[in-house]
């Protein structure tokens, strides 16, 4: 009996670390098991802060929340008047804007997009929604990609119903763009730009010069590279839309020597991760007239019909103080999903079995969130960023960061107001995080006062998706 007592232990040891090994390396198959018994251990806390505390019904007092929804409401305006922003009065007489927010981007491929950017993204309106819409896309007087339409091409297997699909101009399908630069020493240069690939130091590369022996004296990097009208050709962009800046790649010229250029690619002015808005045009009928300027709430009012909210109630963990809480909830919570009370953003929760969560708040998150800075100077643009927390402290967060180039230099944030991004279709653009200041920092560091609490709260979690 004790002899086979020792020779069944070794068994069951192996056992044990052979079923610990396949929970590490196939963590996808064995996660619904370590929700259930994760969930099943929180549901002791969960009983004793229900009976420890009462949740508080709000987040702030009324005149905070008043002036939350005025910066909202100004986020969405400034939004709207600098992504319509195209510099092109025909554009808008023949064309009525559709404000689009994005609902993700996306890597396709190995290695993503030209330059290893994503190369995708998903709007939050469906193909039937913008199918009487160009193919063009654009930010401000930026070309960004083409409007896919459902069942062809890369949306194929999209039925119409479905989220649509913008493919950026680094996709490895996206068409080529007919596009000129204006050399500083007089004349252009026309061109086609197409998509780079993936390990190119720029998402987009440019081809078949109209004049090759200059093109090749090209020494001269981030000169603005624009587009091309072809009338002859449907659903080509209209001129003058910007595609971004030229980057060489070649040798320098050595003493007495000119500069070799290998090729020339060309850098678009935005950050693919940090998009949160596009905009796609529906051609006006020759008797249409110009729309009225369209309510920044009209925005919100489409964004929510896409969102379910659940009730919920958050409650401190041991060590809350570093950012870690208990969230019950009246459904099931997805991972990534915002955690917001009366339009504060909590932070993201991560969901386990009998609709219980947890939560990070913003200081105490280390993933990379795409947000929305609304300089708290009245007319300045917002700006759309990534960003990461590399440290907190009492509800401080000091935030790396890295954004567009619109305004062609490296230049600190100004002071303003932090809101999400698009961060997945659980955590929408537009829920408030706290204030932020760079004075005397590193230019590439800001720093977010949130709104930290503590104690029991009510509150309500993101579920996105509206059925689609």
């Amino acid at each position: 009996m004790n002899r086979q007592k020792r020779e069944a232990f070794p068994a069951g040891l192996y056992g044990m670390l052979l079923f610990a090994l396949c929970c590490l390396t196939l963590p996808g198959i064995f996660a619904p098991v370590e929700r259930a018994l994760v969930g099943g251990l929180c549901l002791l806390p969960r009983a004793v802060s229900a009976w420890a505390g009462i949740p508080a019904q709000a987040a702030a007092e009324p005149r905070l929340l008043a002036q939350l929804r005025d910066l909202t409401e100004d986020l969405h305006t400034r939004v709207r008047q600098y992504d319509l922003d195209v510099g092109a009065p025909e554009l808008l007489r023949d064309y009525t804007p559709v404000l689009c927010g994005v609902v993700a981007s996306e890597r396709r491929g190995r290695g993503g997009g030209g330059g290893g950017q994503p190369s995708e993204l998903r709007l939050d309106h469906s193909y039937a929604e913008l199918a009487d819409c160009c193919e063009f896309v654009t930010k401000g007087n930026v070309l960004l990609g083409f409007l896919q339409k459902a069942g062809r091409g890369e949306a194929a297997e999209d039925p119409p119903e479905a989220l649509a699909r913008v493919l950026l101009l680094n996709h490895a399908s996206a068409r080529s763009v007919a596009a000129v630069v204006n050399l500083p020493d007089g004349g252009s240069l026309r061109m086609v730009v197409k998509p780079a690939a993936a390990v190119d130091p720029a998402p987009l590369r440019v081809d078949l010069w109209d004049d090759p022996y200059r093109a090749a004296n090209l020494d001269r990097p981030g000169l603005p590279v624009t587009t091309i009208a072809l009338p002859s050709l449907p659903g080509e962009p209209p001129a003058g839309l910007w595609l971004g800046r030229t980057r060489i790649w070649g040798y320098e010229a050595a003493v007495g020597e000119d500069a070799l250029t290998i090729g020339v690619f060309v850098v678009p002015p935005f950050e693919p991760r940090a998009l949160s808005h596009v905009v796609a045009w529906r051609r006006r009928a020759d008797s249409q007239t110009a729309p009225a300027p369209e309510s920044p709430l009209v925005a919100l009012r489409h964004q929510a019909a896409l969102e379910v909210r659940h009730a919920a109630y958050v409650w401190d963990l041991p060590g809350a103080v570093h950012g870690r809480h208990l969230l019950s909830c009246d459904g099931p919570v997805p991972d990534g999903a915002a955690v917001v009370q009366d339009g504060i953003c909590l932070g993201t929760a991560r969901g386990l079995a009998f609709g219980l969560g947890l939560v990070t708040s913003f200081p105490a998150s280390r993933q990379r969130w795409n947000l929305l800075l609304l300089p708290q100077q009245p007319g300045l643009r917002p700006r759309e960023i990534t960003g990461q927390v590399v440290g907190s402290q009492n509800g401080i967060a000091i935030l790396q960061w890295r954004g567009d180039s619109f305004d062609g230099v490296d230049e600190r944030l100004p002071a303003g107001y932090l809101f999400t991004g698009s961060n997945g279709p659980h955590c929408p653009p537009g829920l408030f995080l706290g204030y932020a200041r760079s004075e005397g920092l590193p230019q590439d560091r800001v720093e977010v006062t949130t709104a930290s609490q503590s104690g029991p709260r009510t509150a309500e979690v993101v579920v996105g998706g509206g059925g689609r």
